[in-house]
């Protein structure tokens, strides 16, 4: 299992690195038509909420279960409700605000698999997996909220090669070490 979640967390830490890294030009465009995508907001909108929804069905605290769980349901409608208000009310930067808000939601299902791995003391390679769900849960938590400072930020990396360059590297080194981790874990 820590192979799949190894690829999936990998995967967009070297595409994303490799893009900003080498493949300027083209890595802008697309990341300024995915900021403006209706549609790319959309689908992630509906994806989070959901998932959402599902978090809140299955975590099993008994003061949400009295008011989610009132008729068969109705956490599924409440997230397309959700889900449809936030696509009209939120527009500006809602394709960024519902990448991080599913950034915030995967490790919770990454630590249900990563909790039985963590070894009592020392290090171990599943740390690795720990340590970049944290990190998407910290960027999901801050993008929820501030979407358009890291639209800024990655301008301003953008806009200088020494930046861009570097945190390519770091973010294809990220990904290596990810995907190592997941073989290893």
């Amino acid at each position: 299992m820590t192979l799949f979640w190894g690829i999936l967390m990998a995967a967009p830490l070297l595409a994303a690195g490799g893009g900003i890294a080498f493949w300027n030009e083209k890595t802008d465009n697309l990341v300024s038509r995915f900021e403006n995508s209706r549609t790319a907001a959309a689908v992630l909108t509906f994806v989070a909420w959901f998932w959402a929804g599902y978090e809140m069905w299955t975590m099993g605290i008994d003061v949400f279960d009295k008011m989610l769980k009132i008729f068969p349901g109705q956490i599924w409608l409440m997230a397309a409700m959700l889900g449809y208000l936030t696509f009209i009310w939120m527009p500006d930067h809602l394709s960024v605000r519902a990448l991080t808000g599913i950034l915030m939601l995967f490790p919770a299902a990454l630590f249900r698999t990563t909790r039985l791995l963590v070894p009592a003391g020392g290090f171990a390679a599943v740390h690795i997996l720990v340590a970049t769900g944290y990190a998407a849960a910290i960027c999901g938590m801050y993008g929820m909220f501030y979407p358009w400072r890291l639209e800024k930020a990655y301008a301003l990396v953008s806009a200088r090669p020494k930046w861009r360059r570097s945190v390519g590297c770091v973010l294809i080194a990220w990904g290596a070490a990810v995907m190592v981790a997941g073989v290893l874990a």
